[in-house]
């Protein structure tokens, strides 16, 4: 185990490795007129184009012209999030006399195509239409920048890595590979096989077990906490207790406020299991604040141990397994319902939208990502989610450590999905119009997943040819191989890193021979 402080010794060293890194001001940011509409002739509203932000980053090429492109694939973000964190492209590129492109997909960072409050805005932000951005980009580049002989490599991560996986498949002709990691391609209803709705409760609640650097007392505490909050909720004695435990901000008023806490102590396991890294990292926290090493080896602590055989002692544990996300910045003075400027959280990332269901409306205001709504106009994965990316999740299975049990309820979800956006989702719109399960027909691919990632579940796990490639980090979290890497790294991620760079090689032969 690690103790308090070795991990507050990491914390504080970290911050003077990360200093030496590159980041977004080794590069310099561009933007580009593209059209909000590219498939429509009629306009969108009262104008037609907006600025897209990309970044070009060639200190390292020191004037010379490039040999090669690495693009990166903006996800559900700011794109400086994916630069300051995308190593594997910062380590490589010198050696392959790269240029590197990082664009920021539509709608995020400072890619808005619309002002807050425009009626309707939020019905472009699609994968289409910011595929489109990207061919556009690329194909300006070429035409301004490298000329169409230089190989382009394409670089993903989670939705970045589905995009460049889409990529490839509608515009192959635009780039000439593609790494994507952890990207769920498979994690869509219409597939066959069809997709596990349970994995990715399963992989966190294996990453909470013997089997994933833990102990089975964390799962089997945390599976048993759950139901007895909700007993406990029921009378004014139980909340009492719960209030206590939870150091909440305000006294728990109510049996529907008190089982909230459910749905509340749930929502870290999915954010530490992406993060399982085995150093500091501050990724999934958007460089607010740090996870230590390992993270959910870490909250598992609290509940390794066989004599919680009291309420007070089970819930404090609970408690203090959640704090390790709610409270990276160590200075949170209480928990759970109070103003939301004391409750702030960094904003979600592509998580599964099924633990929103059965919150009531006081949880979902401490929800680490509030549901901005349509008239917010700015990117939001709830609305992708609602849109084309409906992955089925569900929890309370056999394998898994969360209650109660909660099957995937497509007609609930597009009831909510209604109600907050106004949209109803095309639950097999991925399957048909993006990805097959069927990719025989694809060439030059990686498809990268760690097995500590909850994700990877729906992910592409066996080879499809000799150039669709699966590679996989059995010690690996949310695209750990495509982070810098870190002394701390296990030798299976080292080892994939190397497979990727080979077979980047490969690619730029093709292109250049």
């Amino acid at each position: 185990k690690m103790g308090l402080t070795a991990i507050l010794s990491v914390l504080v060293a970290l911050p003077l490795l990360a200093a030496a890194r590159p980041s977004s001001a080794n590069c310099t940011a561009y933007f580009i007129e593209q059209n909000i509409d590219h498939f429509n002739w009629a306009a969108p509203g009262v104008h037609t184009t907006y600025q897209q932000r990309y970044f070009l980053c060639d200190e390292h090429l020191q004037g010379n012209p490039p040999k090669a492109v690495f693009f990166y694939f903006g996800n559900e973000d700011d794109v400086t999030l994916y630069i300051n964190n995308t190593g594997l492209m910062w380590e490589n590129a010198p050696s392959f006399g790269a240029l590197m492109v990082f664009a920021e997909h539509r709608y995020y960072g400072e890619s808005r195509p619309f002002a807050a409050g425009t009626r309707g805005c939020m019905n472009w932000l699609t994968s289409e239409q910011a595929m489109a951005d990207y061919a556009l980009l690329i194909s300006a580049l070429k035409n301004n920048r490298t000329g169409p002989t230089v190989p382009w490599i394409g670089f993903g991560g989670s939705y970045g890595g589905m995009l460049a996986t889409y990529f490839r498949i509608k515009y192959p002709y635009l780039i000439d590979g593609i790494i994507a990691g952890s990207a769920p391609i498979w994690a869509f209803l219409g597939l066959t096989p069809q997709y596990n709705a349970f994995s990715f409760a399963e992989t966190m609640t294996r990453d909470a077990s013997a089997a994933g650097g833990a102990t089975d007392n964390c799962k089997d505490n945390f599976r048993r906490a759950q139901p007895r909050i909700n007993e406990l909720s029921s009378s004014s004695t139980g909340r009492a207790l719960l209030s206590t435990a939870f150091r909440t901000c305000k006294p728990l008023s109510s049996a529907e406020e008190a089982s909230g806490l459910i749905a509340w102590v749930q929502e870290p396991w999915s954010f530490l299991a992406m993060g399982n890294f085995p150093y500091a990292s501050s990724y999934l926290l958007h460089g607010r604040g740090l996870l230590p090493p390992w993270p959910v080896r870490v909250a598992c602590q609290p509940l390794d141990s066989t004599t919680l055989t009291t309420d007070e002692a089970l819930m404090a544990a609970v408690r203090e397994a959640a704090a390790l996300y709610y409270n990276y910045s160590h200075d949170v003075p209480c928990f759970y319902n109070g103003p939301a400027s004391t409750q702030a959280l960094p904003r979600a990332r592509m998580t599964p939208r099924q633990s929103l269901r059965n919150r009531n409306p006081s949880v979902l205001l401490n929800h680490a990502q509030p549901l901005s709504g349509p008239s917010a106009c700015v990117g939001d994965w709830d609305y992708q989610y609602c849109t084309e990316m409906v992955m089925p999740f569900s929890q309370g299975g056999p394998n898994d450590m969360f209650w109660p049990p909660s099957n995937f309820d497509l007609a609930g979800t597009t009831a909510q999905c209604l109600a907050t956006w106004g949209v109803r989702p095309r639950a097999s719109w991925s399957s048909v119009a993006l990805a097959p399960s069927d990719l025989s027909f694809l060439t030059n691919a990686v498809f990268s997943n760690g097995l500590l990632d909850p994700w990877h579940g729906g992910g592409v796990l066996r080879n499809v040819s000799t150039s669709v490639v699966s590679l996989l980090i059995p010690n690996g979290a949310h695209h750990l191989d495509l982070m810098f890497s870190d002394p701390a790294d296990p030798p299976d991620v080292r080892a994939v890193r190397a497979e990727e760079l080979r077979l980047i090689q490969t690619w730029i032969d093709q292109k250049t021979k």
